[in-house]
């Protein structure tokens, strides 16, 4: 367990409810490996069909943002030429995305999470328009990451699947030292493996409230948390 600095926590694995709450003014970034599921995890928590070509608004008010959209949208445009020429453009209008995203609502963002420059630009995106970051990282294998590849039909190439494993490996062992590891200013840390992510049931934000309540209270402390569920297989 990591001391930082931030006021509210997540709450998961709770005797009644497995879920995450958090403040309504942020940003909480899904990452992991190709593969991971983090599309399936924003399918279903959120709603999201899978085929959306724009970020999705659900009736709390949420943006959800899945890199897949940016890519569908551009294949009318560009999908006869090959897909590595034109990725560019996908990551460029996704962070485009992200940035108009942040109006003051809460706001749910897929992303691999293994380039350091974009983590970094996230995270100064939320510290202009005042957002808190939040990570979830879902920790999964690079044999588990090939699997929910093939499941997907959606396979990236040998190299990049060892350049995004080889990043993925040092990123998860430097967020054991702390939440700035990840991206300066991130306030709290989740890790789970892919089982304790297909446990968890809802992310939701806005007050803390009774434990009774709808939304399970996050104690108010001093200092943020992180707390890591790895996988211990790699």
């Amino acid at each position: 367990m990591f001391q930082g600095l931030v006021r509210y926590v997540p709450a998961v694995n709770d005797a009644m409810v497995r879920g995450a709450v958090y403040p309504r003014r942020s940003l909480v970034l899904v990452a992991g490996v190709p593969g991971a599921g983090k599309s399936t995890l924003l399918r279903r928590l959120f709603g999201l069909r899978g085929d959306e070509e724009r970020p999705v608004l659900t009736a709390d008010g949420v943006r959800v943002i899945d890199s897949l959209q940016s890519r569908y949208r551009l294949g009318p445009l560009l999908g006869r030429i090959p897909y590595p020429l034109w990725r560019w453009v996908v990551h460029v209008l996704h962070l485009g995305q992200v940035a108009a995203a942040l109006r003051g609502g809460p706001v749910v963002v897929h992303e691999c999470g293994t380039r350091r420059p974009v983590r970094v630009l996230l995270a100064l995106l939320c510290r202009l328009h005042r957002y808190e970051v939040h990570v979830l990282m879902i920790d999964a294998t690079p044999q588990e990451a090939r699997s929910g590849q093939n499941a997907r039909g959606r396979r990236v190439t040998e190299l990049s699947h060892r350049a995004h494993s080889r990043r993925w490996r040092r990123l998860r062992a430097a967020t054991r030292r702390g939440t700035a590891a990840f991206a300066p200013g991130v306030r709290s840390l989740l890790a789970l493996d892919r089982r304790r992510a297909r446990e968890l049931a809802w992310i939701r934000f806005g007050p803390c409230t009774d434990a009774r309540g709808p939304l399970h209270t996050a104690m108010e402390l001093p200092s943020a948390q992180i707390e890591l569920v790895m996988s211990d297989t790699w």
